[in-house]
C-alpha cells in the first residue's frame, strides 16, 4: 500500500487535472456560445458555435471519466492507465479548424 502522503499528493494532482479539463471544455463552450450568438454568418455561425459546445462538453465528461479511472487506480493502488491525451487534443484542435472554416467558407 501506498504511503497516505503519497496517496493525498496523487489524488489532489488528479483533481486538479479534472479541473483542468473542466476549464478547458468550459472555455470552449464559451468560445462556442460567443460564436453561436455573435457571428454575423447566420446558419454557419450557428453550425460552428454548436460544434464548439458539442465539443466542450464531450470534454467534460472525457475529464470526469478519466478523473474516476485515475482515482480508482490511485485506490487500489494499480498502475495508472495512461493515453487518450493526444486523441482529445487532436479532436479539438479539429473542432478549432472546422469552426473557423465554417467560419470562413
Amino acid at each position: 500500500m501506498a504511503d497516505p502522503q503519497t496517496r493525498t499528493r496523487d489524488l489532489l494532482a488528479n483533481e486538479r487535472t479534472f479541473l483542468a479539463w473542466v476549464r478547458t471544455g468550459a472555455t470552449v463552450m464559451a468560445l462556442g456560445l460567443a460564436i453561436a450568438k455573435f457571428g454575423d454568418e447566420g446558419n454557419r455561425a450557428l453550425a460552428a458555435g454548436a460544434l464548439l459546445v458539442a465539443v466542450g462538453a464531450l470534454g467534460v465528461f472525457e475529464g470526469a471519466r478519466r478523473r474516476a479511472l485515475v482515482e480508482r487506480a490511485i485506490e487500489t493502488d494499480q498502475p495508472m492507465q495512461t493515453g487518450g491525451e493526444l486523441v482529445a487534443a487532436v479532436v479539438l484542435v479539429a473542432a478549432l479548424v472546422a469552426a473557423l472554416v465554417l467560419l470562413l467558407v
